[in-house]
Formats: structure tokens, sequence, C-alpha cells
């Protein structure tokens, strides 16, 4: 008898934890993980040169994101994403998402300097403008290097530079952007003729700026004494390659190795001027 009661004490113990499992089961089958990506790379605190201070939290706490692969996994539903500084812990942006199964959205965040707020901005933004017209391009340039031109108004030289079928470098005059702004929110487009030969170059061609006090026609000077001078765009080298040939761009201040005469000399330390591409298409 007693045999008997423990046994069927096992089974109904036995009875109860297969049901738990089917039930936990059943609720995980619903829990559906998602990715979510988030794209830092125009941010100074992801791309300064020294390391990556920035991170994600989800729904207030810490959660893996890869800036690499640029993907956070979280369940599907609504979520806040908050996103801090590392080296303080301040928040620096934030985004409430209803996420989706099957999403593949990507969320851009901008920050073209350490000391500028980080904003999210469309990817699209510029996909309804107009397309350049045939041998042009149009160019909208913001620039965030004040510290190192010290122009009031500051025009860019625009030069298109190529080698030619012998191996020649050329280097030729395209046009002028004047009155560059210093925001992207304040920048318009410019249309240049884009300085192709025919036949086209058979390799790849770049855009170079020079940089000119619009005031007095002055250029910006380098540590050695001459016209200061960098390589601004290559459309080669952008993927997907752009179609329609318009170009949104921000100038930022990068410190260099050390001292040369085509760098920018400031206090003790020598820069250059790096401009990067927002938008292509």
């Amino acid at each position: 008898m007693k045999a008997y009661i423990r046994n069927s004490i096992v089974i109904v113990l036995l009875s109860i934890g297969l049901y738990s499992c089917q039930k936990a089961e059943y609720v995980n089958s619903f829990s559906e993980f998602v990715d979510v990506y988030f794209d830092a790379d125009k941010t100074a605190l992801r791309d300064n040169g020294t390391g990556v201070f920035i991170a994600a939290r989800y729904n207030g706490n810490p959660i893996e994101w890869d800036v690499n692969l640029k993907k956070i996994k979280v369940v599907a539903g609504e979520g806040k994403f908050e996103f801090y500084d590392t080296r303080n812990g301040k928040v620096v942006a934030e985004k409430v998402i209803d996420v989706k199964p099957g999403s593949k959205e990507t969320y851009t965040l901008f920050q073209p300097t350490m000391d500028a707020p980080v904003s999210f901005i469309d990817p699209s933004e510029q996909g309804t403008e107009s397309p350049a017209p045939a041998g042009h391009i149009k160019v909208k340039v913001a620039n965030y290097v004040q510290d190192l031109i010290p122009f009031e108004n500051l025009d860019l030289k625009v030069f298109i530079s190529y080698f030619d079928a012998d191996f020649n470098t050329v280097v030729e005059e395209v046009g002028t952007i004047k009155n560059v702004k210093n925001s992207i929110d304040q920048a318009e487009y410019h249309t240049l003729p884009d300085g192709l030969p025919t036949p086209l170059p058979e390799y790849a061609h770049n855009y170079v700026f020079e940089f000119v006090n619009g005031s007095t026609g002055q250029p910006l000077l380098n540590h050695g004494g001459t016209s200061y001078s960098n390589t601004a765009l290559s459309p080669q080298g952008i993927n997907p390659l752009p179609v329609k040939n318009i170009f949104t761009l921000y100038m930022i201040s990068r410190k260099t190795w050390g001292e040369a005469p085509p760098f920018i000399k400031k206090g003790d330390t020598f820069y250059e001027i790096e401009t990067n591409v927002l938008f292509a298409n």
C-alpha cells in the first residue's frame, strides 16, 4: 500500500514537471528576437582616432552593441534605446522604437565633433534631390573646422585630379563653392562641372579642396607656407557607387602624426582637415 502511494506521488510530480516544461516552452515560443541596426560611424564618439566612447542601453539596462556590425538584438516590441558616453555615463541620444519582426531598418547617428550633440539623421534624406545634370556633380559642404580656419567667410576652390593615358597627373579647377556654412542644416547644394575628360580616366579620380578667405581672396596656408589643400571626395570609392552624383560632405579637424609642411599648425600640435561623406546618391 505504501509503495502504491509512493508511486502515485511520483507520477503526479512527474506530470506537474512535464506540464511546467511544456508551459515554459509555450511561453518562450512567443519571444522572438530581432536585430535592430544603429550606425554610429558618423559620430565623433565612435570615430575620433583614440577609441570608441559610445555604448547602448535598452530599457535602462546595458546591452551588447557591435558597432562594427551595427546591430543590437532585442525582443520584438516597443523599447527605449539610449546611447551614452562611456567616459562619463551621460546619455547623448535616445529613441523609442516599436521593433517589428523582419525589420531591416538602420538608424543613423550623426555627431561631427566631440563637442557637438548626437542626433539621428535620415540616410535617405537627399534621396528626393534631383540628379546632377549630365557632366556635373552636386555638392553640399558643412564646415566643422572653424578652429583651424580663421575666416569669417569661407570659399572652397574645387579641383579634379586624375592620371591621363600616359600616367601623368592632371589637376584642373572645376569651380568654387562660395560661403560655406558651418552646419549641415544650413548648407546648400552647389552644382559644378565634374571635370572628367572623354574618354574617362582609367584610374580613380579625386576632388581636391583649397580653402580661401571669401572676403580677401587669401588662401589658408599650411605649415610650409603654401596653400593648404586636401582630398575631399573620391566617388569611385563609395559603395554603392553614386548614380545621381549628389554628395553631402562635412569637414572636421584631425590630429596628425607630427610635424610636416602640408599640415596645419595650431599651438604645438599639427592637424589636417578631413572631409567625410555623409550622403552619396
